[in-house]
């Protein structure tokens, strides 16, 4: 590998492929929705990112998010700009906690449909978080990068845990969902 994190002569080549007859036609971005269609065809984990304001635990479901880097361990969630939880994920340690499946009524809640079983926090570091996550990274801001209509925020964890013993949330097509069963058959065929 070289040392050339971006290489000029790409860069060229693609601004030239987006010139009208420098090759095949685009599908058309005029109708944003069948762009988050498609998009919603890559399943995604679901987390909720918390933080602590005034003394209030707050939280918010999101869907877009990865590690970054193992050092220094750094994760990425992706925020909207109009979010009124950017502020703060920006200013002050957060959690982000994955979701089981078992915790639908916990994604609901916190993507602002309030449900009647009440959350049950954690309170073991410089953040609460979601007590039954299969896995948890408390985090303090690292850096934020514009996104367009999103902010791209990086926390970098200081700590973490998990359980193996559940398994995640899913969200695809704009549904919930939950991974397959695992098949009896050794040799991983389905019927």
């Amino acid at each position: 590998m070289t040392d050339i994190m971006w290489d000029s002569e790409i860069y060229e080549k693609a601004a030239d492929a987006g010139t009208p007859g420098s090759g095949p036609a685009a599908p058309s971005l005029a109708d944003p929705r069948q762009l988050r269609n498609a998009l919603g065809n890559f399943a995604t984990g679901v987390v909720v990112l918390t933080y602590e304001s005034g003394g209030e635990y707050y939280g918010i479901t999101v869907n877009s998010f990865t590690s970054v880097s193992l050092d220094p361990p750094l994760v990425l969630v992706s925020m909207q700009r109009t979010s009124r939880s950017l502020t703060y994920l920006l200013e002050r340690p957060f959690a982000v906690n994955v979701l089981g499946d078992d915790q639908l009524d916990t994604a609901l809640h916190f993507a602002g449909k309030p449900q009647s079983r009440p959350v049950a926090w954690v309170e073991d570091g410089a953040v609460p978080r979601i007590d039954g996550s299969p896995a948890y990274f408390q985090c303090t801001p690292w850096a934020g990068y514009d996104g367009g209509d999103h902010v791209l925020v990086l926390g970098r964890v200081v700590s973490h845990g998990q359980r193996d013993d559940t398994s995640p949330l899913l969200f695809y097509r704009g549904q919930w969902s939950a991974l397959a069963q695992e098949s009896d058959d050794p040799e991983g065929r389905r019927p």
